[in-house]
């Protein structure tokens, strides 16, 4: 029986086949820097259905994932060896180095709960079921409406099995349903107009590259900690590092995001986002943002905008009723204000619930929801009024506290990425099992390529228990932040920042400059 493993991202691109062109006119999609479909096609059976394929690859490893919906899970109990997928639901993966399958080419056959049938295959059907991928991992859940499938497979094994991931190869990716009176609907992500399907012949499989996707590294800082330190400062750390991405925070309690407006206006935030654009430094902006969208002072002509509590009344004081839509329609006033001077150079937007537990709905629509998929269900329809105005915005769903469960009964919409923020972690150690398998079901809840960490490994505000007046020497985890990004990488990240905030003059004057803990900051991505 296969282990299971952790998964992480994927991708996004339509199912064009467009990208690098072959001497013989092939079109080659680069999968590795992003590529999603939300549909596989039967036209054996006059059908397609909705399933969501994403894969992506990074220095090291290829992503996948697939989302099947399926009400008749058809599944071999008890499961007793590889022979028992083939009459199950699952999913499948074929690589072949050639378009005209000349050359051996590699099948992997994935059911819902995590057992593969893999093999080594020639043309036609003369296939090696003793053999098996080596670095194959998986990670898998069922879902109230069908399962996920998603995982990795070592670049370096790809290669070795003869696939040109630069130049060029072929892939073909399948499902199979089968349903409860026997009868099977197959389907493939490439069309055919066979009269009987068959996914072991060439006219199944599309041609692909697989470039890995760049890395986003980088910070997130309070402004008044831009402003502490100074400009000349934060080339510095910039040079030091290596990071090409900041990310500027503000949240009601501590830096009310109206004083991150006045920053951000005034001439020394405009000449940090000029520093940043002259090297290469992507700005983004992360803000527990719920309470400034939704005026408190709505809440006494429009209390059902807000949550309901166990006792059934309404209580304005924090977040909202996250299945309301009017709630939604009514942030739209200060989403506009907002977003007259909130502009993140990448388009990802984090406009985060009120930092504060405990605090979900009760109300008849809310209530059988989890904490995240209520915060979910708020960030699909926060996304669909955001892309009136930023038509390429994408929204971070944070698993962070209370939302660290993944969603099972909300699905994530298109343009929803997973911001994964482990806070209450124990630095002294790896992440704990239970954390590591919340973020195997979170990559699992949110395909797409654009999967983003936020970790807290250079937050002096953290390790000095939020009192200013009390700092402490930041404590050198270097060995730990080195770790944990190579693990995250393995799962495929390819967007990973850390908080850095309180690091400013007040630090400096006490403890001695900054240069050691951003040049081993920097240090821990190599």
């Amino acid at each position: 029986m296969r282990q299971f493993f952790h998964l992480l991202p994927l991708v996004f691109c339509a199912l064009s086949f467009q990208g690098c062109q072959s001497s013989d006119d092939t079109q080659f999609t680069d999968i590795g820097q992003g590529f999603e479909t939300h549909a596989l096609y039967a036209p054996w059976s006059g059908l397609e259905n909705d399933t969501r394929f994403c894969c992506h690859s990074t220095a090291n490893h290829f992503h996948f994932s697939f989302e099947v919906n399926d009400s008749t899970l058809t599944l071999t109990t008890p499961y007793t060896c590889e022979d028992d997928v083939k009459p199950e639901d699952r999913v499948e993966i074929f690589f072949c180095s050639d378009k005209e399958m000349k050359e051996p080419y590699y099948g992997a056959e994935m059911d819902p709960n995590g057992h593969t049938l893999d093999y080594e295959a020639r043309f036609y059907r003369k296939s090696n079921f003793d053999w098996n991928f080596s670095t194959l991992q998986l990670h898998t859940a069922l879902t109230p409406t069908g399962y996920r499938v998603g995982g990795s497979i070592a670049r370096s094994e790809l290669q070795a099995l003869g696939m040109d991931l630069e130049k060029g190869f072929w892939m073909g990716v399948f499902q199979a349903d089968f349903k409860p009176n026997g009868d099977v609907v197959w389907y493939s992500l490439k069309p055919t107009d066979d009269a009987k399907p068959d996914f072991h012949q060439p006219k199944v499989l599309f041609p692909c590259r697989m470039t890995p996707k760049a890395e986003r590294r980088g910070v997130v800082v309070y402004p008044t900690d831009i402003a502490s330190a100074g400009i000349e400062e934060w080339k510095k750390r910039i040079d030091l590092s290596g990071i090409n991405l900041i990310g500027i925070h503000a949240a009601t309690f501590m830096e009310p995001i109206d004083s991150l407006e006045v920053f951000m206006k005034s001439e020394l935030g405009q000449q940090f986002l000029q520093m940043c654009q002259e090297r290469h430094v992507d700005v983004e902006y992360e803000l527990h943002a719920l309470q400034y969208l939704l005026p408190r002072s709505l809440a006494e002509p429009h209390p059902e905008y807000f949550m309901m509590d166990a006792d059934g009344h309404r209580a304005p004081r924090y977040n909202a009723c996250f299945s309301s839509d009017e709630a939604i329609e009514a942030m739209r006033p200060q989403l506009e204000k907002l977003l007259t001077w909130l502009h993140p150079t990448t388009h990802r937007y984090y406009l985060w619930p009120d930092d504060v537990t405990g605090m979900t709905c009760h109300c008849e629509q809310c209530e059988n929801l989890s904490a995240s998929e209520q915060s979910l269900l708020f960030e699909n329809k926060l996304l669909e009024l955001l892309r009136q105005y930023d038509p390429e915005a994408t929204l971070a769903h944070i698993a962070y506290h209370q939302t660290l469960e993944a969603p099972l009964k909300v699905k994530a919409s298109e343009g929803i990425f997973l911001e994964f923020a482990p806070i209450k972690r124990d630095y002294t150690q790896p992440l704990a099992p239970e954390e590591d398998m919340a973020l195997n079901d979170n990559l699992l809840a949110f395909p797409g390529y654009s999967h983003h960490v936020l970790e807290y490994w250079l937050d002096e505000s953290m390790f000095s228990s939020w009192k200013r007046d009390a700092l402490v020497e930041w404590p050198d985890n270097s060995e730990r932040c080195a770790s944990d990004i190579h693990h995250y990488r393995e799962l495929g990240a390819t967007s990973i920042t850390t908080f850095a905030t309180w690091l400013n003059q007040a630090y400096i004057d006490q403890y001695g400059n900054t240069d050691d803990i951003f040049r081993h900051y920097g240090q821990s991505y190599r």
